[in-house]
């Protein structure tokens, strides 16, 4: 009985499948990056993950040197919509420091690469701290 037990155990363990395996490695590392960009508070810098056009840069907005985020949740995790083109959304917990009010948002983030896959940006506005 118990070696039937653990020969079952073996089989469904063996039928999982990574929910990760088929994403892009270089996308996993840089939404990871980005989500340790916020989480960590290195708020002026997540506008090197916003895609510009060639001799256009990304303004970093005022408002983020007054933002402390307090939480970073994966809510839905990388999702094909094409090859080149991912989605993910996050919800952010922050504390507007002036003031000392806690807010929270859902950031639905667009990522994409236009060197099949070799690097990825992020090409939607990024989330407005208010």
């Amino acid at each position: 009985m118990r070696l039937l037990l653990a020969c079952c155990l073996v089989l469904i363990a063996g039928c999982q499948t990574n929910p990760f395996e088929e994403q892009p490695k270089d996308l996993v590392y840089k939404t990871s990056a980005f989500e340790d960009t916020v989480r960590w508070g290195d708020m002026r810098n997540i506008v090197r993950f916003v895609k510009s056009e060639p001799g256009e840069s990304v303004q970093t907005p005022e408002e983020l040197g007054n933002v402390r985020v307090t939480s970073y949740e994966v809510a839905r995790p990388l999702t094909e919509v094409t090859k080149t083109r991912w989605s993910q959304t996050a919800v952010i917990d922050y504390v507007l420091t002036d003031r000392q009010i806690v807010r929270q948002l859902i950031d639905h983030q667009v990522w994409e690469s236009d060197d099949e896959g070799k690097t990825w940006f992020r090409t939607n506005p990024l989330p407005q701290f208010r």
